[in-house]
């Protein structure tokens, strides 16, 4: 259980708002999911990322972040650590290339059963099985995103039907592993992705908030949970929503 934020918007609005001062702002909510933070964005197109593994609400160094940061694509993301300790290298998002991703729910039987992670790791292509650093069934869930992009064709050159597939692909095949059996808890994956272009998320398990707004100074964010005024809008189950350049919005079926 984690909580997530990803925001595609004119680079003059910020995020220290959403992540730090707005009502149910990600540092509040981090009370309930205390166990490390992380804030992802761009610089000339190219991706930086900053953690740490203390609360949010407790950590001066969220705040300052959230501050500086100034960036079109922002992904933001506090842990509840349900698998593997709290570790930066445990902490989302993850980087690849020019690639963020972070996560929102658990990997059924990915503690229990060590098949699962095996049968999941097979899935990753070899060479980005060495890129893994960390514990999580997240970060595999990136490398295996990541591999399924791969396979669409060139990664820096993707729009979002091929993102869209991959997570897609990325989703079926989590779930074609981890819950061919029966689970107390299911399997959840809440998924947001961006290589600063565009801003993309699905949703599996768990809620998943969407708001936007156009001109003069568009913003497009997606969140866990509803932060400030809003309107916010609930993401079916099973949905998809994205944008290359956050005033046009693409939704619906993430397998459409």
């Amino acid at each position: 259980m984690c909580r997530l934020f990803g925001q595609h918007a004119h680079p003059g609005l910020g995020v220290c708002e959403p992540l730090c001062s707005a009502e149910n702002a990600l540092r509040f909510q981090s009370h309930k999911h205390p166990h490390g933070w992380g804030i992802g964005w761009y610089v000339d197109g190219a991706p930086h990322v900053r953690r740490g593994i203390l609360p949010a609400h407790a950590d001066e160094s969220f705040v300052s972040a959230g501050r500086e940061v100034r960036s079109a694509v922002v992904i933001a993301h506090v842990r509840e650590a349900s698998v593997g300790p709290v570790l930066r290298e445990n902490t989302h998002p993850f980087l690849f290339d020019r690639w963020l991703f972070a996560h929102n729910g658990t990997v059924a039987r990915y503690r229990e059963v060590p098949a699962v992670r095996t049968a999941i790791e097979a899935e990753i292509d070899p060479d980005l099985r060495r890129e893994i650093q960390g514990d999580t069934d997240s970060e595999r869930v990136f490398y295996l995103f990541v591999s399924r992009l791969r396979a669409t064709g060139e990664t820096r050159a993707a729009d979002l039907s091929r993102v869209r597939r991959a997570l897609a692909d990325t989703t079926a095949t989590v779930l074609r592993i981890a819950d061919a059996e029966p689970s107390p808890k299911p399997t959840s994956l809440n998924l947001v992705v961006s290589d600063g272009r565009l801003l993309a998320a699905c949703r599996h398990g768990r809620t998943l908030h969407v708001t936007s707004s156009a001109a003069p100074r568009h913003v497009f964010a997606v969140a866990s949970e509803p932060i400030g005024a809003g309107p916010w809008q609930e993401l079916p189950e099973g949905g998809f929503v994205g944008t290359e350049d956050g005033a046009r919005i693409e939704r619906g079926a993430l397998r459409g």
